[in-house]
């Protein structure tokens, strides 16, 4: 088994993070020829909805660990519930370019007493495909470090409801350019583990004049590998929106941005995850992952749990999957 089969696994545990971005952002790309292909399912689970205060204080560790909010910028106005499917694929053009995509399909629900919208917050679940998410990117070093800028457009597929709690999606056009590094763990000369981390920033539509929502996006990931077929992981997940609504301010339904504070919402929000990969073949892995929110604003708590199965196979370039560090 290869060392990027397990990173490839451990990828794609944390879609529980943001289902709609593509996880085929590692710093390690497929070989010439190889193609990979994961499909995940995702359970998020979310009851309240995080709000920033005048003193501009967000929730702390530990008023999420007391399950208390001192600063009484969190409301409870019901629950939001989803299932997402995710497709990603990850193809080498060359040993260091890669293409890779990824599609979203989306059912959601509300069940509360303050519905945004009559039909789609009815207590029903409601689905659409969501984003198509395309890119490239290209590694500059390889083997024990990796780093490799990426670039990735994001489009909306489906013109799914976007003001309600049950919202498949935000409905925005991304463009996004970034870079992943990574480095393989080495004990006695055998690799024992990994770390990477991902930087990203989106140049986003605004459905509002003179309002900007370009956004930041950065992830850190561990992994440690538990002989030759299993690997835990762990990552903590960060994104910020340039600019923006605050929902303290727009939440209200006479506020004239009412319709739009859920795609222009000033969102900043810190996560983290916890995920399982065990490689079935050299060619097929599954992946079980768990994400929380630790703090944040104009977004919501969401708890999520994923499980996915990957696998590839060779299309042209005449190499064998599996191949690398051992």
């Amino acid at each position: 088994m290869s060392v990027r089969s397990l990173l490839w696994g451990g990828a794609f545990a944390f879609v529980a993070i943001y289902p709609s971005t593509t996880l085929a952002q590692a710093p390690w790309i497929p070989p010439k020829g190889e193609v990979d292909v994961a499909v995940t399912y995702q359970w998020l689970d979310s009851d309240r909805h995080l709000l920033s205060n005048l003193t501009g204080s967000e929730l702390t560790p530990l008023e999420i660990a007391l399950g208390t909010d001192f600063q009484s910028n969190s409301l409870d106005v019901g629950r939001t519930q989803s299932h997402a499917l995710v497709v990603d694929g990850d193809v080498g053009i060359t040993d260091r370019l890669a293409l890779t995509g990824s599609l979203a399909f989306i059912t959601a629900r509300y069940r509360g007493a303050f519905p945004e919208q009559e039909i789609a917050d009815n207590g029903a679940f409601h689905a659409s495909v969501q984003d198509l998410q395309v890119g490239a990117r290209y590694m500059v070093a390889g083997d024990l470090w990796a780093f490799t800028p990426f670039t990735s457009f994001t489009t909306p597929v489906a013109d799914y409801e976007v003001l309600a709690h049950a919202a498949q999606g935000l409905g925005l056009t991304m463009l996004e350019i970034g870079a992943s590094v990574g480095r393989i763990l080495l004990v006695n000369g055998a690799a024992k583990g990994y770390l990477q981390g991902t930087y990203g920033y989106s140049f986003t539509e605004s459905p509002i004049e003179d309002v900007s929502l370009n956004r930041s996006r950065a992830t850190l990931e561990a992994g440690f590998f538990l002989g030759r077929r299993l690997a835990v992981q762990a990552l903590t997940s960060w994104r910020r929106v340039h600019g923006g609504l605050e929902w303290s301010d727009a939440v209200f339904r006479g506020h004239e941005h009412f319709a739009g504070h859920d795609q222009s919402a000033a969102t900043r929000e810190w996560r983290y995850g916890a995920g399982v990969s065990f490689q079935l073949t050299n060619e097929t892995s599954v992946e079980l992952s768990y994400g929380e929110f630790i703090r944040g604003a104009n977004t919501h708590d969401a708890r999520t749990i994923a499980i996915g199965m990957s696998w590839g196979f060779q299309a042209f370039g005449g190499q064998t999957i599996g191949g690398g560090f051992k």
